[in-house]
């Protein structure tokens, strides 16, 4: 009984650091109030391989390459103003999609609570589109905490030296316009 109430309080411990988000914006667009949450994926990697730090420059750009194809990365909770639906726009890494920096797809997910969260979550059956096209990509992003201080604030948008290869960093600014286009596509197809 005591080993099975550790055993528990341990998967509870290890699933609340694994897939944590950060708040990173919020706006509002098309009559929608938006939640913008980023799930950074070197604090996830750090938290899920505790050896991490001590491998080799290409054995933590092959770790986070496959993390990134195959775990969210943004996620986007819109509330509609008027109705109150609440529909996730999940940016996530394409595992079919290789050799290119541009594989990330946009999961539009219904019919989840307001506190979803994508790496928790079986929730496949409430996908309703996919979007292939994002401007998405590379291994670096603005929100990442590597870049929370000014030193880290500079390289935005420049690239950086990380794990022995020229890394560009991309800003947010990118990413949440392209996700405002994609909310004004699905507005207009209402």
């Amino acid at each position: 009984m005591k080993i099975s109430i550790l055993l528990a309080t341990l998967l509870i411990l290890i699933n609340s650091s694994y897939g944590q988000s950060k708040n990173v914006d919020n706006f509002e667009i098309n009559k929608q109030d938006v939640a913008a949450f980023f799930y950074d994926p070197l604090d996830s990697l750090n938290k899920l391989d505790k050896d991490f730090q001590s491998k080799s420059g290409k054995e933590k750009s092959n770790a986070l390459d496959k993390y990134l194809h195959e775990h969210p990365l943004y996620l986007f909770r819109l509330i509609n103003n008027k109705t109150k639906d609440i529909t996730f726009l999940c940016i996530r890494g394409n595992p079919e999609k290789i050799d290119t920096k541009m594989f990330y797809k946009v999961e539009v997910i219904k019919n989840e609570p307001t506190d979803f969260n994508p790496n928790y979550s079986n929730y496949s059956d409430n996908i309703v589109q996919t979007i292939d096209q994002v401007n998405c990509g590379g291994t670096l992003f603005e929100n990442m905490s590597l870049f929370d201080n000014d030193e880290g604030k500079k390289v935005i948008g420049n690239g950086i030296q990380l794990f022995g290869y020229y890394r560009r960093v991309q800003p947010y600014s990118e990413i949440r316009t392209s996700i405002e286009n994609i909310i004004k596509q699905l507005s207009d197809k209402k």
